[in-house]
């Protein structure tokens, strides 16, 4: 029997590989992404012959497994997978599943799959270029934000989080935030901690934190990572009161990966503010992802 154990800061380093072998393009099978929400979707991995396999709960969807990720066994994963879910007396449901990974799974299930597209996990992915200039008509609005923030802001920089004084800063940063939100959901304080714990751990886990500074403080904080050609952003923040620090602190964070071509800002979970922000960027692409029940034999 194969136990699946829960994904921790101790055990974190080890799962490296794997996701270094995904070139889908997906935020969640990032290691800064899963480390980052491992606690608000409980979740749980396995190694497999060879093949990471992730366990977590989606919410309204449940208990549901990731593609298995690696170069080994697939097969023997899947049946992990299976395994697991009937011990724990689980529907066999596979979430958020890109396109590329279909074919995977058709050859291990073939017609006991029922797929749905779900909108809500759907990727905004993002010409890089567009954000490190925010040239042309489309991101007229964003330009003129980021020209209001350096305006009223002319001794504002961009530093990539290096030391421990600047750790400290992206730390009062963080808690300044939170003290603007007092009506936080449970689901954003838990956000709000995995994205303190993502900036403490960025080493460990091969983020890059990048800050915008004014006055002698941080005003707007970006962590994130880079794979192949594209680049994850997992965490953006910036205080409520300084108009124009969002989409400063959003091209700042690109211009720090000069040789970037895309961008991944994750999905908007549904969030009628967040889709409409998004949208706003002029996303190039939706990437979908799909919810697969396993059908009984």
């Amino acid at each position: 029997m194969i136990e699946y154990e829960r994904i921790t800061g101790e055990n974190i380093s080890a799962l490296t590989p794997y996701f270094e072998t995904f070139a889908c393009g997906i935020c969640d099978n990032t290691i800064g992404a899963v480390y980052q929400w491992r606690d608000i979707y409980v979740s749980y991995y396995a190694i497999v012959q060879g093949m990471l396999c992730i366990r977590a709960n989606y919410g309204a969807y449940g208990d549901c497994y990731t593609v298995p990720l690696g170069a080994g066994d697939f097969a023997a994963a899947c049946r992990a997978n299976e395994a697991d879910a009937k011990r724990n007396g689980i529907l066999l449901r596979y979430c958020v599943v890109p396109n590329c990974m279909m074919p995977l799974l058709k050859t291990h299930y073939g017609d006991r799959m029922a797929t749905e597209s779900i909108r809500d996990w759907a990727d905004y992915i993002y010409d890089a270029e567009s954000f490190r200039t925010f040239a042309g008509k489309a991101y007229h609005g964003q330009k003129n934000h980021v020209n209001r923030f350096y305006r009223e802001h002319p001794d504002a920089e961009a530093i990539v989080v290096s030391s421990e004084t600047d750790e400290r800063a992206c730390l009062d940063f963080l808690e300044r935030f939170r003290r603007m939100h007092p009506e936080f959901s449970a689901l954003e304080e838990n956000e709000w901690n995995g994205a303190k714990d993502l900036l403490l751990h960025r080493g460990m886990l091969g983020q890059t934190a990048v800050a915008l500074k004014t006055g002698g403080e941080v005003v707007a904080m970006a962590i994130g990572e880079r794979k192949d050609d594209m680049l994850f952003e997992h965490v953006e923040k910036a205080m409520p009161d300084v108009p124009g620090a969002y989409p400063a602190m959003a091209q700042a964070f690109v211009r720090s990966f000069p040789d970037a071509k895309y961008l991944n800002r994750e999905d908007d979970g549904g969030d009628p503010g967040l889709r409409y922000s998004k949208t706003s960027y002029k996303p190039i692409e939706l990437k979908e992802k799909y919810l697969v029940t396993i059908r009984d034999e």
